[in-house]
């Protein structure tokens, strides 16, 4: 830690304004007036803003978010006006001077609430909102998409059940809680072009957004990533940008800044979570699965556009790592009065993965069956087909072998008997996960050779601490057989200069990025070839490359450095044949698709990651604390990059995991007011929650889509902690939870009602 980053809020430009946003103090309501004379005499103040006749509408899956409030408010925390002011100082003591009238309207928290035939419309342009074909809202009502995914018969397939089991899961808001807030720089410049410095992962989708809400050409927008303080998902797709830029607008010329305070980056930007899942699995005797049911109730928020991706993922990723011939799969996006809701690391497979993983271990007590031995009946392998109707190859990975390594782990020694003071028990899920993301998806690539056969290299994946650089240097210096000394990676992302890239999500960068990588360096061997060619007066495909030199393969003393190469071969008199070296590529993941608009299946996965996870805990008896003592992962990542960096991945999100099992939640009241918007009330996981020991194993059965192999790990590491620790809570006390944080007080007061029960007399009938 040096200080040197360069971050958004560490970025002055010249003639810089700064804004201050007002926000509601109701979730719901209509806005009658707004008097924003006072704030307009107050000191060091340009201009005021509100969204009155604002036309702006935009979105990436669903246009139907607006930069600033027009007539209504939908959430608490919801700009309705905005300051510009000399400093920031100005601006958020004029922002208080804003006068505001609103009319109340019934505030909805839950998506079962929004979905009564009696609620009031949250948006009543529901349906008519521009949006992907895939997506389909439900006008007339406050669902914003509904997805629906059929395989095989799901009545028969239940009528062969002999043993079924349901229940309901809650998995609650939360949120990633960066440790540095989003923050915008819009700048409209004299020449009619916009410059955008934000931190986020996807400058791209922004540039686009821009250039097509103000009407300009996309290459006069111009978007700069700084280093970013984190992202966990949320920094993903368009958040409040376009709210800075069209308070921006208003002052043609100079550029303006808004960095979220901690409170409004929970208010006023994205949330993650807010799914209840209601799940019934039927199965046969033997424990072969039969027939699964799965509804999604997802909360997206007073604005759908990308949650509904997650909803759908949630929805079709409900059998797991599981193959199961009959699916009836179900997700409602339903509009709350909450913060939309955004990206969150896991996707959507987590809220499926809680559901099932904890209906496994119920129905193998249910069929007296030991729980791995009913997991293995169903594991997904080779020849085998997903919900989605993907075919399973061998190349896909090894649950099998994952689960083996996670049960080894936790069950090598004998369990710890009750004492008195803790209750033990151990737990475990497996876990599967695809890269959703969209179709037409992909990572760019430049690449150069230098002077002196050293090499640079510019993409548009962004950095967020997750290691994404040193993946870029390996697999360059492997692909082109140098060393990684030789390879200089590209440290900015500008629209101007980086290559395309959709956005650095869904754990898909080293899979797709690593083979832009492979493809631009293969472009890079085979011109230098070429360069050789006409110097050693040659065919092409007599010469062979090593990463420092260029020979005839039938005699390898006949050779040319790379260096000499890089901008073509030059003779002694000076003249110069062949071309400079260097090479663009991209890469995307093969035939992935929309889904189908009558089955809901469809490519959606392609590129799957296998895994399990396990844990040892206590209980301690007088205050009903849960202690990891023990969290074991196994995933089969086809080929370990940098061991130092997935494990890291891996420990991460293992206790991002703990964090939303044991503590975090967002709260809000009936009024949809958020009642815990800051880290001294958002409790999340410290280093003194870490489990004693940590177990982290890898599989390497190579795939076929990555480099070398490679598959993805980055959201993977958080999907099983919540069901294989809710797992073990009941090996230890023998109570069921179906809902998350599992607190101390919980805890208190199951055990409590479970020993009165038990000291109760018995019914003699």
């Amino acid at each position: 830690m040096t200080g040197k980053a360069i971050f958004l809020d560490d970025i002055k430009l010249p003639g810089m304004l700064y804004a201050a946003i007002l926000t509601p103090p109701y979730a719901h309501a209509k806005i009658l007036s707004i008097d924003t004379s006072e704030a307009e005499k107050s000191p060091g103040v340009v201009k005021v803003v509100t969204g009155k006749g604002c036309k702006v509408v935009y979105g990436d899956c669903i246009r139907d978010r607006y930069p600033m409030a027009v007539d209504k408010v939908r959430y608490i925390g919801e700009p309705v006006a905005a300051v510009i002011a000399e400093n920031p100082y100005y601006a958020k003591q004029a922002v208080k001077k804003i006068k505001v009238e609103y009319e109340k309207l019934p505030v909805y928290t839950d998506a079962l609430e929004a979905m009564k035939e009696d609620a009031v419309l949250i948006h009543e342009k529901n349906g008519e909102y521009w949006h992907l074909p895939s997506y389909k809202p439900i006008p007339k009502t406050n669902i914003a998409m509904h997805y629906e995914l059929k395989k095989g018969d799901i009545e028969k397939g239940f009528k062969e059940a002999d043993v079924v089991v349901e229940g309901e899961f809650i998995y609650p808001f939360g949120s990633s809680a960066a440790i540095e807030p989003h923050g915008t720089i819009a700048w409209f410049k004299e020449d009619g072009t916009i410059e955008i410095w934000s931190s986020s992962i996807c400058p791209f989708i922004i540039r686009e957004d821009i250039a097509r809400t103000y009407g300009i050409p996309v290459g006069d927008v111009r978007v700069h990533t700084p280093e970013i303080g984190g992202c966990f998902g949320y920094k993903s797709d368009v958040i409040i940008e376009q709210t800075v830029a069209y308070i921006a607008s208003f002052v043609p010329g100079r550029p303006v800044k808004w960095v979220a305070s901690r409170k409004e980056d929970f208010t006023s930007t994205v949330i993650g979570h807010g799914m209840r899942i209601r799940m019934k699995i039927g199965a046969k005797k033997d424990g072969k699965l039969v027939a699964i049911k799965s509804t999604v109730y997802h909360s997206t928020g007073a604005y759908a556009d990308t949650g509904v991706n997650i909803a759908q993922a949630a929805a079709h990723s409900s059998t797991g790592p599981y193959e199961i011939p009959n699916c009836h799969l179900e997700a409602y996006s339903v509009y709350t009065n909450t913060p939309p809701v955004g990206a969150y690391r896991g996707y959507g497979y987590q809220y499926s993965h809680f559901a099932l993983e904890r209906l496994m271990n119920i129905l193998a007590r249910k069929l007296n069956m030991d729980e791995f031995e009913l997991r293995e009946k169903n594991y997904l392998s080779e020849g085998k087909e997903t919900a989605l109707g993907e075919k399973i190859w061998k190349t896909n990975g090894d649950v099998k072998k994952c689960a083996d390594l996670v049960k080894r782990a936790i069950t090598s020694t004998p369990k710890p008997k009750e004492d008195e003071r803790y209750y033990y028990g151990r737990g475990f899920a497996a876990v599967v996960k695809g890269p959703k993301g969209a179709a037409n998806s992909s990572k760019g690539c430049y690449m150069k050779l230098n002077i002196d056969g050293s090499v640079s290299i510019n993409m548009g994946g962004a950095e967020v601490g997750q290691g994404l650089r040193t993946v870029v240097k390996q697999v360059t210096a492997e692909a082109l057989k140098i060393p990684p000394e030789k390879v200089r990676v590209y440290t900015e992302i500008d629209t101007q200069f980086s290559p395309w890239e959709w956005q650095t999500i869904g754990s898909m960068f080293t899979v797709q990025g690593g083979r832009a990588i492979v493809r631009a360096a293969q472009k890079i061997i085979e011109k230098l070839k070429k360069n050789a060619s006409y110097a050693l007066k040659c065919d092409v495909d007599m010469l062979d490359y090593d990463g420092e030199y260029v020979f005839l393969k039938s005699d390898p003393s006949v050779r040319i450095a790379v260096k000499d190469l890089a901008r073509g071969y030059m003779h002694e008199n000076g003249m110069t044949v062949g071309e400079v070296i260097q090479a663009t590529s991209d890469a995307r993941l093969p035939r992935y698709s929309l889904p189908d608009p009558e089955t809901g299946q469809g490519n959606m996965g392609v590129s799957y990651t296998f895994g399990a996870q396990g844990c040892e805990i206590r209980i301690d008896k007088k205050t009903g604390k849960i202690i990891v003592d023990h969290f074991a992962s196994a995933f089969d990542v086809g080929k370990v990059i940098n061991p130092v960096q997935i494990r890291g991945q891996v420990v991460g999100g293992v206790m991002m995991g703990i964090g939303a099992t044991l503590y975090e939640e967002l709260k809000f009241d009936k009024d949809g007011r958020l009642i815990n918007p800051h880290f001294k009330t958002y409790r999340f996981p410290t280093i003194e929650d870490m489990p004693k020991k940590q177990t982290v194993e890898f599989v390497e059965v190579p795939g076929e889509i990555g480099p070398f192999g490679a598959r993805g790990i980055g959201e993977h590491p958080v999907i099983g902690v919540a069901p294989a620790i809710l797992n073990a809570i009941y090996d230890a006390i023998g109570v069921d939870f179906y809902r998350i944080p599992v607190t101390p007080e919980m805890i208190k007061k199951a055990i409590e009602e479970k020993e009165k029960k038990e000291k109760e007399p018995l019914e003699v009938k």
